[in-house]
This record gives structure tokens, C-alpha cells and sequence, in this order.
């Protein structure tokens, strides 16, 4: 490939037309200027290149140019270290992430992860009772139509969320459902989430859940024939929606990646008839019931005993999609089998 002229070739020039390095320089330079690569901090060009989705080769001069400025120092074939330091600060990949895309203009190209994040979940948590399965980034770029750093920022957020994972040859892997999965997180729902229901209720009106009692008894007085994207909307209504207002995000986030059971009967009604479903439908609206008439123990009993109740249905209903054939994958999901991708 000819070179443009000015020590870099046309892959270097960021779609503006200057010079990615500089790009890249002026980027890392603001954020050590504000603090946020402390004093001491690790550069290396393979994580940083990875992190922005470009080539080392404009990630190198940047560097060396930040060391002309005094803005960094070489690390003895570590790379460079943020100022001058003899002991190192290793980021790891996840907080470089944050520091290096949040707000970064041009080198960004927007953060538009949240316009495809709840479909790349939707498709992840799809094929999980099916297999094991592994995310190409760069073609899950490609398929939205977005850049590889909001892409890796997607595959982030999943991660935080447990739905997917990094190998030790630093894949995305989406591993398979198993029944210990689902008897541990069954576990954890009965030990948050009826703690979670005493601080929605605290929040709320007692006239606050009649809407959605109206909604259950509907489907109750029309089961089956309501079908399974009514229970679908429900048991979202009753789990996500309601959860949603928690002021606790930690707590929030711990119930959001323990909900795997609602995953499992959601892929099992689309397959099936919803004819057990119809218990479940009568204890939420006892819940709500109770949360009504302002008998929050009575609601955080039922719920707890309803959770302990439907993990022998969950563990039926995962072994017989177990066996089933996986849905069509996205273009992004190519199937791990033993052996192969470990």
C-alpha cells in the first residue's frame, strides 16, 4: 500500500481526513489531563487499538509523541507508563474501555449501543438452553451497521449482565444454560427479589398495582386462550417493570442477571401449549392482592413460595428444549462445540 506521504498510509486517516494518530493522541492526551488515566497507568498498543477498533500502527506514534510531550514515559518494553512511575498501573480491559469510549467525538462515532442492545440480548438469550455458542465482533458490527467499538460495548454490558463471557483466547462466548445455572439462579431470586418487593410496595401507592391485577385476572378468566404473548407481557410486567423503579441499582442489577427462569419459560412458550402457566398466573395475582390490601409479608411469602415452586417446571421445561433444535442464528453466532474453542 503507498504511503500518503506523512509517515502513514490512507488506513491511518480517520474519515475526516487527518491523520488517526493525531486522533488518537489528542484523545489519550485529554484523558490524562483529566485525570481519568491516573498517574502510573499501563499503555500498551494492543489493548488500546483493540479497545478503539483501529490498527497499532497510528496507536504507536501517538504514544510516541505523548512521550516527546512528557505526557507519558517508556516502560522498559512494557509500554508506556502515564507520567513517570516505577510501579505500573494495570487497567484492565473493561475500565479502558470506559476510559477510552466515553465521549470520544470522531473516534467514537457515537454511542449507539442502546439503539441494538436488547436485540443482541435477544438473540443471545435465545440460543442459550441450545448450546454453546460464540460472538464475532466485528460481523455483529457489521450486521447493526455500527462501529467496532460499540459493538465491544454491547459485548461489555452483556457480560456485566453474565449472558456472555471472555475465554482465555479472549472470544466472546455465549455458554449453554445448565441446570445448576437455573436451580442457582432460582436461588438467588428467592433471596432478592422478595426483599426487592417489600421496597417497590414503600414506593408505591396501595393503588398503584391495580392496573396491572386487572391485566392478570383477564388472562386468568381467559386461560389458555389468552395465549403465550400475553403471559410473556405479564410476567414483564410483574418482574422487569415492576423492579425497575428500585433506587438500589446494585440490587437491581443482581436481580436483572438472576432472571434466567423467565428466559426459560418464555423459549418454552413459544414452542408449547401454556397450559401450566395458569398456577403461576393465580400467585401473582394473589401478590398483588396482598400488595394491594398493604400485606407486604403475605406478598413476599407468596412470591418466595412461588419461586420455590416453578424450579422443578424450569428444570422440565430446560430439558426438553435441551433437546430441541437451535433457532436460526444470527450471522454474528457461530456454534462452540467440545474441544474446539476453549
Amino acid at each position: 500500500m503507498a504511503s500518503d506521504g506523512a509517515g502513514g498510509t490512507g488506513r491511518d486517516r480517520d474519515a475526516g481526513g487527518a491523520f488517526l494518530y493525531a486522533s488518537v493522541r489528542d484523545l489519550l492526551a485529554a484523558r490524562i489531563r483529566q485525570d481519568q488515566l491516573p498517574p502510573g497507568a499501563l499503555l500498551k498498543e494492543a489493548p488500546i487499538s483493540s479497545q478503539l477498533g483501529i490498527s497499532r500502527a497510528p496507536v504507536r506514534r501517538a504514544l510516541a509523541l505523548l512521550a516527546q510531550d512528557g505526557l507519558v514515559t517508556p516502560a522498559a518494553g512494557q509500554g508506556y507508563v502515564v507520567g513517570r512511575s516505577d510501579l505500573p498501573l494495570r487497567l484492565s480491559p473493561r475500565r479502558l474501555h470506559e476510559i477510552l469510549t466515553a465521549d470520544t467525538g470522531d473516534l467514537d462515532r457515537t454511542a449507539s449501543w442502546e439503539r441494538i442492545f436488547s436485540q443482541v440480548a435477544d438473540a443471545v438469550t435465545s440460543c442459550m438452553p441450545f448450546g454453546s455458542f460464540r460472538i464475532q465482533e466485528a460481523e455483529l458490527g457489521d450486521h447493526y451497521n455500527v462501529s467496532r467499538t460499540v459493538a465491544r460495548e454491547v459485548l461489555w454490558r452483556l457480560m456485566d449482565r453474565r449472558l456472555v463471557e471472555k475465554n482465555r483466547k479472549s472470544h466472546w462466548i455465549v455458554g449453554q444454560l445448565t441446570a445448576r445455572d437455573l436451580r442457582d439462579t432460582l436461588q438467588m431470586r428467592r433471596l432478592l427479589e422478595p426483599e426487592a418487593l417489600a421496597m417497590v410496595a414503600a414506593d408505591r401507592s396501595l393503588g398503584g398495582f391495580d392496573g396491572l391485577l386487572r391485566d392478570i385476572e383477564v388472562a386468568i378468566d381467559s386461560f389458555p386462550a389468552c395465549g403465550g404473548a400475553a403471559v410473556d407481557r405479564l410476567e414483564e410486567a410483574m418482574f422487569v417493570d415492576m423492579f425497575g423503579g428500585l433506587r438500589n441499582s446494585r440490587l437491581l442489577g443482581s436481580i436483572r442477571r438472576n432472571q434466567l427462569s423467565l428466559l426459560v419459560a418464555r423459549l418454552f412458550r413459544r414452542r408449547f401449549p401454556i397450559i401450566d402457566d395458569g398456577a403461576a398466573l393465580r400467585e401473582y395475582a394473589r401478590i398483588l392482592r396482598h400488595l394491594g390490601q398493604g400485606q407486604i409479608r403475605q406478598a413476599q411469602a407468596v412470591l418466595h413460595d412461588h419461586l420455590s415452586r416453578i424450579e422443578a417446571l424450569a428444570l422440565a421445561r430446560l430439558r426438553v428444549l435441551s433437546l430441541l433444535e437451535a433457532p436460526d442464528m444470527t450471522p454474528y453466532m457461530t456454534p462452540v462445540y467440545r474441544g474446539q474453542d476453549g
